[in-house]
């Protein structure tokens, strides 16, 4: 048995590829967070806000060459009459959007840094990469229900002033139902960057 250090560096094409990622990771975060934030600054002190609702019935459209239906499914209306109690569960969902990206844009740069430098595999990133898929399958699931209410809520308080279009329906969106998945597919990650921590551990210094 050979007792040597093993040279886990990787390629510099590796290393530079890694890095763009996570730093490409990073900065997506950082534009979706604000975007977020400036959803949830509208909502807490801007006057008036515009929102999408869903209409009590479809709306037919005459369609043109190609087009065999057409229907208007939603009313988009800007109003100042929004309860203060609607408004923060509208803000309250575009903050646990904007909290997702963040954390998760952040664990996987921190990944991809941390494999690119050739350090050994650290608790930390299997920590990381577990909050990263909690907050992934928790994050957009809330931010669906809170979203959801908040547009049920404002179907009844404005109903009246647009003749009663509205209907207090509860729109899902198929991303806010499919982000979770891929939350289940990153905690598999973070078991699997657990078993390989212990897996170099067992065999340092070993060639």
């Amino acid at each position: 048995m050979i007792d040597s250090t093993v040279d886990t560096l990787p390629d510099r094409a590796d290393r530079i590829t890694m890095r763009v990622i996570g730093g490409l990771a990073a900065a997506m975060a950082v534009v979706l967070a604000a975007g977020q934030a400036t959803i949830v600054a509208t909502f807490a002190w801007a006057d008036a806000v515009t929102l999408s609702l869903l209409a009590d019935h479809s709306l037919p459209v005459e369609g043109g060459e190609g087009v065999s239906e057409a229907a208007v499914e939603t009313v988009a209306l800007t109003t100042d009459a929004l309860a203060a109690g609607t408004r923060a569960l509208f803000a309250g969902g575009a903050a646990l959007l904007g909290i997702t990206a963040a954390i998760v844009g952040f664990a996987l740069a921190l990944l991809m840094f941390a494999t690119a430098s050739g350090r050994p595999f650290r608790p930390a990133l299997y920590r990381f990469s577990l909050v990263a898929g909690l907050v992934l399958i928790l994050g957009p699931l809330l931010a669906t229900a809170l979203t959801g209410f908040a547009s049920m809520q404002a179907a009844f308080e404005l109903n009246a002033a647009v003749n009663g279009i509205l209907v207090p329906g509860f729109a899902l969106s198929s991303w806010g139902l499919t982000i979770p998945v891929v939350g289940l597919g990153v905690i598999a990650l973070a078991y699997l960057l657990r078993r390989m921590e212990g897996l170099q551990r067992e065999t340092a210094g070993l060639v």
